[in-house]
């Protein structure tokens, strides 16, 4: 689907929560010892603090929606497939964090 991201700049939290589900993803951003805040990159939904490095991590495109919002297992396990090396990229990596907080 393809957004004009330019459009939503002025409120980007409810753009963010047409494809997302940000109380869930701070609850599974917990799990990892993690606070989840909105990236300000026009691009992503959201940003981390790698705890190792202090260096921020955006993560998650805005244009699509993650398992947070739709909940649908057989995307879940698509998405798994498709990006199963994910699983075992650098902790607190931008596809670490979409793996392991948004799916």
């Amino acid at each position: 689907m393809a957004v004009d991201i330019n459009y939503f700049d002025t409120d980007k939290d409810k753009f963010i929560e047409l494809f997302s589900n940000p109380k869930i993803v701070q609850e599974k951003a917990r799990e990892y010892g993690l606070e989840v805040v909105y990236s300000p990159r026009k691009n992503k939904k959201y940003r981390i603090v790698n705890p190792e490095t202090n260096k921020f991590v955006d993560f998650g495109s805005i244009e699509y929606e993650d398992f947070s919002k739709h909940q649908n297992l057989k995307r879940l396990e698509a998405f798994k497939k498709r990006n199963h090396k994910w699983k075992d990229a650098p902790k607190y990596s931008s596809a670490w964090a979409s793996y392991h907080i948004l799916w």
